[in-house]
């Protein structure tokens, strides 16, 4: 079973995993065709850990996650600490957790190899990235230390910071620490999506509401606090998927008071919210009832697919029995947000999550996801068509941080 622990002086819950690994190389089967780095679409980064305990990431282009082992051995982007990694067109984000405040864009180069672009550093860690505009991106700062929301405007191709703006905290709660949860641009506003946690027992006090704040956008000040009595607390910690958008620029919010992934209790059902789009209010003609369709139980992992539908990691457990920064146990499934209907997908074990942001990537009418079981951490790849998965590669490291293709 996993269990979160605590990686460096901060006090800080993150996923307790597998003992350090021992790698060997890549599939050197001279009868094979040769393999150029053009034809290694698929990148994935790679959490070892060292006899120090502590973790390097490896993000590793491969041309092929359905056969043989993917390793850390050859060429690739190496970064010692903490780290979170997010996709936004054709460069991947390495965003600085715990002691690390550094972003880093991975891209490839004319000759197709891995490279990276900009190194911008923070007073804090960053919470999150997230495209606003065709050249920018929002980074956003929400620590426990700081009385400030704070926005980075970056360039999108320079990643370098255009313009920061900071609001007080006291603006969206006078309760304690608030924590993020999910940040979308939709239109003329931005959205976030938080919950409050003491930063001192990790305890939430207070999730009888869904809260999210609403900033003007590009200007990015302070418009209101929007909530809701119907659920509780939007999102979870360190999962990042509270608030997502469809193509119509509707957003929508998802509550579920996991213990599993952190909540110390739990005083609201589990539903999905939305906000039209345009819209600063919570629309009450919307009410995603998660406990009722997934029978008794719910979801902190969301990726959206398109045309309504959504990946997701349904948790087995009804709240009551989940052991808290457990992260499990998980059943794949797609959820239909238009409809209100859930299709599980079939060949995938129960597993256990990571207790982070979900690596996941989707590929027209596949998702490829990393499984860990007993033997071992496998690539599935899914049939969002049929429901169904293929079981691929071995996956030599501690856990996988990130799945993308470029």
């Amino acid at each position: 079973m996993f269990s979160f622990r605590r990686v460096s002086k901060v006090a800080l819950p993150v996923l307790g995993i597998w003992s350090a690994l021992m790698f060997t190389g890549c599939d050197n089967d001279d009868s094979k065709d040769p393999v150029t780095t053009e034809d290694k679409q698929f990148v994935v980064s790679l959490a070892i850990q060292g006899s120090d305990n502590n973790f390097t990431y490896y993000s590793v282009p491969f041309a092929d996650v359905m056969n043989g082992s993917l390793s850390a051995v050859g060429e690739g982007i190496e970064q010692p600490g903490y780290y979170d990694f997010t996709q936004i067109g054709n460069t991947i984000y390495s965003i600085g957790g715990l002691d690390d405040v550094n972003v880093v864009g991975i891209t490839k180069n004319e000759s197709g190899a891995l490279t990276q672009i900009g190194d911008v550093s923070f007073t804090n860690s960053l919470s999150d990235i997230v495209k606003a505009d065709e050249n920018t991106l929002v980074a956003l700062e929400l620590n426990s230390s700081s009385d400030q929301v704070t926005f980075h405007k970056i360039d999108i191709n320079t990643i370098t910071v255009k313009e920061t703006i900071q609001h007080p905290v006291s603006d969206i709660t006078g309760l304690e620490s608030p924590s993020y949860s999910g940040m979308r641009v939709s239109g003329d506003y931005l959205y976030l999506g938080y919950y409050i946690m003491d930063p001192n027992s990790w305890e939430t006090n207070f999730t009888d509401k869904a809260w999210v704040a609403v900033y003007s956008y590009p200007e990015l000040e302070f418009i209101k606090v929007i909530e809701d009595d119907r659920t509780g607390n939007i999102g979870g910690f360190n999962v990042k998927s509270g608030l997502i958008k469809d193509e119509k620029g509707d957003v929508y919010a998802l509550s579920h008071s996991n213990p599993a992934n952190g909540f110390s209790q739990s005083t609201k059902g589990g539903a999905i919210l939305r906000i039209k789009s345009g819209e600063t209010e919570f629309d009450q003609d919307y009410f995603l009832d998660v406990e009722a369709l997934t029978e008794g139980t719910n979801t902190a992992h969301l990726v959206y697919l398109g045309d309504g539908k959504v990946f997701a990691e349904i948790n087995t457990e009804a709240n009551e029995n989940q052991a808290r920064w457990s992260d499990s146990p998980l059943r794949s499934a797609v959820i239909d947000l238009y409809n209100n209907t859930i299709n599980y997908i079939d060949g995938i074990p129960t597993h256990n999550g990571d207790g982070r942001r979900l690596a996941a990537l989707h590929d027209g009418n596949n998702i490829y996801i990393c499984i860990p079981e007993d033997s071992g951490i496998y690539v599935y790849k899914i049939d969002l068509v049929n429901y169904t998965a293929t079981k691929g590669a071995e996956v030599e490291a501690n856990f996988v941080a990130g799945f993308f293709k470029l």
